[in-house]
């Protein structure tokens, strides 16, 4: 049924669309012909490169597409790498980048760079990543207002590891800055996962990655998640109280999903984005959505482009707010 659904798309797409460009002229009715490559904005074993390995073994493993799907890394640039090689990549449709939508809506803020939103045709968005804020598990800080009580009284005593400056890490930091009206010391790593190791090491006093990149060390008991910014608790750690509960009125998460470069031919984005969508209802997509406790949404390409545009503003004041991208007079 999979594989007649991909067919289904492809024809229908194949049918309606006229040549567009070289690529459309060399794409074979087989697509892919050759391997597609999935690029990845931060360094391996982070929560971006967790989904893409994932979702890149259930299309291989499922025979979703006739030929496999190869994660690669391109980190760092808080995205700036990955965004450029995929605008570079005008057209191609070997070429697929894991979006995480703030990275994808910031990078070319803060660079001045031409890899702005509409360098990439949206594909498919597969959930939502929740996100936390924890300390090691031996800290004084037992609440956030014990945290933010402590960068009161020193500000910026208390520093924050994040995947990147104008990440969903550093931005969920930024709203509880905000929220309080204190400041926080924040120290950029190479990916979540970097941020996560640095505060068991005792290198920083807290981070606010995915919750899906802490889950084995708040298990283990060397992590203590402090709260969670969504509009209710979150299942899997329910005994963890919201930030709304404890006095923050802050709801956000990570969307993540996949885009194409601008200007791949419709029937190939029409193949990818049925790839996805088969991935999405697939079994093994269900229970590591529900492991790591993703929120349970599916978005094809015209409804994620809308979320797209719709977040654009919303961040383009937060990168403006922090001073990570200017005004222009």
């Amino acid at each position: 049924m999979k594989g007649k659904t991909i067919r289904r798309w492809l024809a229908a797409a194949l049918a309606l669309a006229g040549a567009e460009g070289a690529w459309a002229q060399a794409l074979p009715s087989g697509f892919p012909s050759r391997p597609i490559e999935l690029v990845v904005h931060t360094g391996a074993g982070g929560g971006s490169d967790l989904f893409a390995r994932v979702v890149a073994e259930i299309i291989n493993k499922e025979k979703l597409l006739p030929q496999p799907v190869l994660v690669i890394n391109k980190g760092g640039g808080g995205g700036a790498v990955a965004l450029t090689h995929i605008a570079g990549r005008h057209g191609d449709p070997y070429t697929v980048l894991t979006v995480a939508v703030g990275i994808v809506l910031t990078a070319y803020l803060r660079t001045g760079l031409d890899i702005g939103p509409d360098k990439i045709q949206p594909l498919a968005l597969l959930g939502f990543d929740s996100s936390a804020l924890a300390v090691r598990e031996d800290s004084p800080y037992r609440t956030v207002k014990d945290l933010v009580e402590a960068a009161r009284a020193r500000p910026r005593s208390v520093t924050f590891a994040v995947a990147s400056v104008g990440g969903a890490g550093h931005y969920f930091a930024y709203q509880v800055e905000r929220a309080a009206g204190v400041r926080f010391n924040i120290v950029s790593m190479k990916s979540g996962r970097d941020a996560v190791l640095a505060v068991l090491g005792g290198h920083v006093q807290a981070t606010t990655e995915n919750l899906s990149e802490m889950l084995p060390q708040v298990e283990a008991r060397k992590l203590r998640i402090l709260g969670v910014p969504a509009e209710r608790r979150v299942r899997g750690v329910a005994d963890v109280p919201t930030l709304k509960e404890q006095g923050f009125d802050i709801r956000l998460g990570s969307g993540r999903g996949f885009a194409a470069p601008a200007g791949v031919p419709k029937q190939a984005a029409a193949a990818l984005e049925a790839a996805f969508e088969e991935v999405y209802r697939s079994a093994a997509w269900k229970e590591y959505s529900a492991r790591n406790l993703f929120e349970d949404v599916y978005l094809g390409s015209a409804e994620f482009s809308r979320l797209l545009a719709a977040r654009q503003p919303e961040l383009a004041r937060y990168m403006h707010e922090v001073g990570l991208v200017q005004k222009k007079q």
